[in-house]
């Protein structure tokens, strides 16, 4: 039988064990948007998720996106022009201080 989700638009989709956690510091990276939303089930529990490739190192990860701060502005992004998608937007991402809970910063580059 044949898998009913072999299909070109769940490509980049699952959880890749491979993929490990972009830790956003203060300074901003400048991140490429890979996917759009999806959950992954990571230390028992669902978590949302985009897949993001850094630009200056073409190193893939993925980005938590449960944030209020970070899901607030990639929301706007991604309602921006109509489409509905962030694939292959470019943003740049840092939190505003070192405490473990700051708030996200996010600008389209």
């Amino acid at each position: 039988m044949e898998n009913a989700n072999n299909d070109d638009k769940f490509q980049g989709f699952g959880d890749d064990p491979n993929l490990t956690h972009l830790r956003v510091g203060t300074e901003p990276q400048i991140l490429e948007i890979l996917t759009d939303p999806y959950v992954i089930y990571r230390s028992n529990r669902y978590a949302p998720v985009v897949k993001v490739k850094e630009v200056s190192s073409d190193k893939e990860y993925i980005l938590y996106i449960s944030s209020t701060s970070l899901a607030q502005e990639l929301e706007d992004i991604r309602t921006f022009d109509g489409d509905g998608s962030m694939v292959g937007i470019k943003i740049a991402v840092n939190k505003d201080s070192d405490d473990r809970f700051a708030k996200y910063e996010v600008s389209v580059e």
